[in-house]
């Protein structure tokens, strides 16, 4: 069997099939209602919960304040960001229900992702950074914050964080821009506000500018903000500007090779440039660092559809139906896969048996 020619990753539409599937809490397959439960985690969508907790050294025990902790979702975009305060406490409001990433990355410590499930409050989380084994000893339990946090206004971080419950909370993504152009007005710098915009102009089907407010963002942020590098590349290559695309979310991958979407947005790419071979390698790594999301199984069904590994295809749409079974590409995936294991089967009857010889 040839190339999977059912999905169309490279179309504007597989925006939402690609990399909106599980863009924030209240996506999903179906795009259901804010009153219907998430399919992946049966959670209710309807109601916004408070997220609290503390940032403390493992060593030390000391609660840090000045900390930046963010809350992310399975696509990797930051849907909400705090600062800890008052004995290194922190608080996320109004978070709809589903599970997410805290992200803390310290100057002195190492990286920190905590998973979170919320289906109703979550209190009193602990988050406990370890210091690097490069790290002064003496700067232990009194974390710095860096002068670009310090130069943020209070009322561009209000609306920064308004802007993104409107965005991920209510997609509400008029208002969201709104409050996100109050943002950068009170912050010109503000790549990551830049880099929402640009998101929310994705949801309106607003790829010029999208495109625009991405662009800004990477600039800003002198192409070290890995947000705005993968959905970048998703722009372009949704409109078919797949050499560009290959080169921004290369970047997005040398930035950062942990980044799941920067590694999909690059396979995205190098199918687009029928260089699949390659893409094969950085679909693999977006699978292995996000199983659970159904539609990188497409990117590798278009993978070994193109590289015509039929056996290595059969298991993919065997992996997207068993984790999206009504998701929007699981009827014509389980029409794919009849058709493919009739042709599977065919062929290995037609085979002659090892050790005899065919009667004349």
């Amino acid at each position: 069997m040839g190339k999977f020619s059912g999905f169309k990753p490279f179309t504007a539409s597989c925006l939402i099939g690609v990399l909106l599937l599980f863009f924030g809490p209240a996506a999903a397959q179906e795009s259901p209602s804010a009153t219907t439960p998430n399919p992946r985690t049966g959670r209710d969508l309807s109601h916004g919960y408070s997220v609290t907790g503390k940032v403390s050294d493992s060593e030390s025990h000391s609660q840090m304040d000045g900390v930046r902790v963010d809350l992310r979702a399975f696509s990797g975009a930051t849907v909400a960001t705090a600062f800890t305060r008052g004995g290194g406490s922190f608080e996320f409001r109004n978070i709809p229900g589903g599970s997410y990433d805290a992200v803390v990355q310290q100057i002195g410590y190492q990286s920190l992702i905590q998973r979170i499930d919320v289906d109703g409050p979550v209190y009193g989380m602990s988050l406990e950074l370890r210091a690097n084994s490069s790290a002064n000893s003496a700067t232990a339990g009194k974390p710095s914050v860096s002068s670009r946090e310090l130069s943020i206004p209070r009322k561009a971080h209000e609306d920064m964080q308004k802007g993104l419950d409107l965005l991920y909370g209510k997609s509400d993504y008029q208002g969201s821009i709104k409050l996100l152009e109050s943002a950068i007005k009170e912050y010109p710098d503000y790549y990551e506000a830049h880099a929402q915009m640009g998101v929310a102009f994705l949801h309106l089907k607003n790829p010029a500018d999208a495109e625009q407010s991405l662009r800004k963002s990477v600039q800003l942020s002198e192409e070290h903000y890995v947000d705005a590098l993968f959905w970048l590349a998703t722009v372009l290559s949704d409109n078919g500007r797949f050499a560009e695309a290959e080169g921004v979310a290369r970047k997005g991958v040398e930035l950062d090779p942990s980044s799941w979407q920067a590694n999909a947005e690059l396979a995205r790419a190098l199918l687009g440039l029928d260089r699949p071979a390659e893409a094969e390698k950085n679909a693999l790594t977006a699978v292995k660092l996000q199983p659970g999301n159904a539609t990188l199984y497409l990117i590798l069904a278009n993978v070994h559809g193109q590289t015509q590994n039929d056996p290595a295809l059969l298991e993919d749409l065997n992996n997207y139906l068993r984790l999206a079974p009504t998701g929007p590409s699981a009827d014509q995936a389980r029409a794919q896969r009849k058709q493919l294991q009739e042709e599977l089967g065919d062929a290995k009857g037609n085979q002659t048996p090892p050790n005899l010889t065919p009667q004349p």
